[in-house]
């Protein structure tokens, strides 16, 4: 029995899948369909498409397909339950279980516990932030004094205190009886040997500033902590400036960036992100009017996180510090901008300045007064350096550049770009021209040599290949689910292959068929077991044949069924009658195994072969 009533996982499926899709691709419309770039390769060409009367997706370049909680599942992460979970709470459709009942402790999906958790957490360490304490009065302070902010803003991001002793987040967890697999999966705490025993474990955050860090849809799923006077020096982790919340089911720092959950709308009304390093510079971008500012996670930037930015506008900014580290971090974000499609461009702050300290200074307007540059004409000039440099220094750096730019989708964009490259280095432009010609030359040679995947001898992938029988027949019954009852009354168990995939899916099919009437499509759907085979007929849903005769190709496929075990079943014939031809006291079975044989092969060319009707023309 599904966890989930019919009726609640029928109205998730029902949600418009455009509408869950569109917060992930840039959707156009193709007839009565919807096309956009896959979001699971990387493409020139889109090949992602939403079928509107299906309410599926079906992306051809990497062969997924399916409908909105498939979507969810492979663009979150996340496993069945917690999409289901997801597109409920974002489409406020009620929950409701199989069982009548609401989930008990232990039925609880992990994922949503660790959501409450950190809530939880949220709250606790705000309130310690704002209480009437000593302790709490001098963070206060150095919020700010020392740092410039104010407490509206420490209300308005929930700002918050872990404080550097006490076990009360602990106590109010266990309040709300969390199971002890969610608290210690939580990454709040350092649980030991000893995970089963709360009691013991040790806080992974003491006397420390405590940051909330959302996802993109707002819900708190880690935090950042700075280094305080009160921090306790009792642990090798009081030296670093700032720690971080463990990865955990609910974060993934190469998925998420700080501050895109509220900067969202503002990127898309200023057509623009401004990245910045960390969450307290993105707070004070925030806190000047310069509301579209996210920052990662304390990580390089990863194309991941670009594809978020993508989601929302075509050009980033970057304001990072102007040092030899910052400068390196924009040379690591530059080819992978291009790639995934951002128009990337670079803010240059006067020596020795940091974003926070200039901003402090300058307010939201003084981005205005500084020096900015796209981020190819940037690398041209911090790789090249100061002084004179030599013709082979220049072709070195130019080379650099053409290796950013063969990240570029766009010709016209690479060519753009490459006028950039020659100003910034200085380089001959006929001389450069030829080189950059010829380098490309070389790159495409070396991506036409490798674009070919190599399959193993014997490897196989059934899943993904749908043109076996039986996958056809499923497809059939996906059609027009009274195929079932008709193919159930004539094949035989033994003619499917029951370790394929689809083998899988069709045996119980019709097994279903034998004890209860199939009335849908959506039937079939509650006897799939595992992502893997919903997966499997979500694409025999999207997914056509050739030919309008529906009963021709059904019976035409049954009779190769048909002949396929029959022809397997002669080769193990063949190999059974060549070891029993040299036992003498066998002769009784070898008969046997040649009689069966010379029956098979007259039957694989004479029949007949069973033939299966719609229960509405057997009359």
């Amino acid at each position: 029995m599904p966890f989930y009533s019919e009726e609640t996982l029928q109205a998730v499926r029902s949600i418009p899948l455009y509408e869950i899709v569109r917060a992930v691709v840039e959707l156009s419309r193709s007839g009565k369909n919807w096309r956009g770039l896959s979001p699971f390769s990387n493409e020139k060409t889109p090949s992602f498409f939403v079928l509107t009367d299906k309410n599926y997706f079906k992306c051809h370049s990497s062969g997924l397909a399916g409908d909105g909680i498939k979507f969810i599942q492979e663009t979150e992460k996340l496993n069945f339950q917690e999409s289901v979970e997801v597109l409920a709470e974002r489409f406020n459709v009620p929950v409701k279980y199989a069982s009548g009942a609401e989930p008990d402790r232990e039925a609880r999906s992990v994922r949503q516990a660790l959501l409450d958790i950190h809530d939880y957490a949220r709250e606790y360490y705000h309130g310690a932030f704002m209480a009437d304490h000593a302790i709490s009065e001098e963070i206060r302070r150095y919020w700010v004094e020392d740092r410039g902010f104010s407490l509206e803003l420490a209300s308005e991001f929930s700002i918050g205190l872990a404080p550097p002793a006490s076990r009360k987040l602990m106590e109010i967890l266990q309040s709300k009886d969390f199971s002890t697999e969610a608290l210690s999966k939580c990454g709040l705490f350092h649980t030991g040997r000893n995970d089963q025993n709360p009691e013991s474990w040790f806080y992974v955050f003491r006397g420390r500033l405590m940051v909330p860090i959302r996802d993109y849809q707002g819900h708190v799923v880690a935090f950042t902590a700075r280094q305080l006077d009160v921090t306790p020096k009792d642990h090798g982790s009081w030296k670093a400036k700032y720690i971080n919340s463990p990865e955990t089911p609910i974060f993934k720092k190469s998925q998420l960036l700080f501050n895109l959950d509220r900067a969202k709308d503002a990127i898309s009304s200023a057509n623009r992100a401004l990245m910045v390093e960390g969450q307290l510079d993105a707070l004070r971008c925030w806190d000047v009017g310069l509301r579209e500012a996210v920052a990662p996670q304390g990580t390089s930037v990863t194309e991941e996180q670009l594809g978020l930015v993508k989601r929302y506008t075509d050009r980033l900014d970057v304001l990072l510090d102007n040092d030899a580290a910052g400068a390196k971090a924009v040379l690591r974000v530059i080819p992978m901008a291009l790639k995934t499609g951002l128009e990337i461009h670079v803010y240059s702050l006067p020596r020795g300045e940091d974003p926070d300290d200039f901003l402090r200074k300058k307010g939201g307007s003084g981005l205005g007064e500084l020096e900015t540059s796209s981020g190819i004409y940037f690398a041209g000039k911090y790789l090249l350096g100061s002084g004179d440099p030599s013709p082979e220094k220049r072709a070195k750096v130019l080379n650099s550049l053409f290796e950013m730019l063969a990240n570029c989708s766009s010709e016209v964009v690479r060519e753009g770009y490459f006028e950039e490259a020659v100003q910034a280095t200085g380089a001959p432009a006929p001389a450069a021209k030829a080189d950059f010609e010829r380098f490309f030359r070389q790159n495409r040679s070396s991506r036409k040599a490798s674009v070919l995947p190599v399959r193993k001898k014997g490897e196989t992938n059934s899943s993904e290949t749908l043109t076996n029988l039986e996958g056809d027949l499923t497809w059939a019954i996906l059609k027009n689910v009274e195929w079932a009852e008709s193919l159930a009354k004539v094949i035989d168990h033994q003619w499917i292959r029951s370790n394929t995939i689809e083998g899988k899916l069709l045996s119980r099919i019709l097994a279903q068929t034998t004890v209860d009437l199939i009335e849908s499509p959506g039937d079939i759907y509650y006897l799939m077991e595992t992502d893997e085979e919903r997966a499997c007929l979500a694409r025999f849903e999207t997914d056509d044949r050739p030919g309008s005769d529906m009963e021709a190709f059904v019976n035409e496929t049954l009779a190769s069924l048909v002949r396929r075990f029959c022809r397997e079943r002669g080769d193990f014939l063949n190999k059974e009658i060549f070891k029993l031809g040299h036992s003498k006291d066998e002769a009784t079975n070898l008969l046997d195994h040649m009689k069966e044989r010379r029956e098979l092969k007259l039957f694989i060319q004479n029949g007949p072969f069973p033939r299966v009707y719609l229960s509405d023309s057997t009359d």
